[in-house]
């Protein structure tokens, strides 16, 4: 990550939280946190620092991206996580609501079962 937007964004997606929800929790414009995650805007010292304390990453890597090690143990999400992302991003691409419907909990539990299978059949061919 070679900016302050992509590490940014990158620690908002991996907590699975909107741009909205991030924005309400600093009490920022949602485009205010749109433009530090593209870096048209740079956030003051003091909303650095803010951002680095919530997401528990030091200010060094946040501004820098140097001391990454920092991050080695918690790089990894979750697949609750990952699949909790992939629903709100679709939720608010396509402004309808995911949550709670059993077809979308089928079909992602078929998916799932599909995804396991194919790496099962790949495991067996190595």
């Amino acid at each position: 990550m070679k900016s302050f937007g992509e590490r940014l964004s990158y620690l908002r997606n991996k907590k699975g939280l909107s741009q909205d929800e991030l924005a309400k929790i600093f009490k920022i414009g949602k485009s205010t946190l749109g433009m530090y995650e593209t870096n048209k805007r740079e956030p003051k010292h003091e909303m650095t620092a803010r951002i680095a304390e919530y997401f528990d990453v030091s200010m060094d890597w946040l501004t820098t991206g140097k001391n990454e090690k920092e991050l080695k143990e918690s790089s990894y999400a979750l697949p609750e996580e990952v699949i909790l992302n992939v629903i709100r991003e679709a939720e608010a691409e396509f402004k309808v609501d995911l949550r709670d419907d059993p077809v979308v909990e089928s079909a992602v539990r078929d998916l799932i079962k599909n995804l396991a299978m194919m790496k099962k059949a790949t495991q067996k061919n190595d």
